[in-house]
């Protein structure tokens, strides 16, 4: 439920579509999970750490 709120609040704060976002975070949860060798049963670690530091990098104006 916390990952809506701040959903809303990155796309609120950049002007960056929902879509975009979800896009730089499977991007991100991707090659986490490939620097972790694919370990299976992470999806949602790597998922959550993804959109943690995509969100940092957007409140922090940085170009994903």
């Amino acid at each position: 439920m916390s990952t809506n709120i701040k959903s809303s609040k990155a796309k609120t704060e950049t002007n960056l579509p929902e879509e975009q976002r979800r896009q730089y975070i499977e991007v991100a949860a991707y090659h986490i999970a490939e620097n972790r060798g694919f370990d299976s049963g992470c999806d949602l670690e790597n998922w959550l750490a993804a959109e943690a530091g995509i969100d940092q990098m957007l409140a922090e104006g940085k170009q994903a």
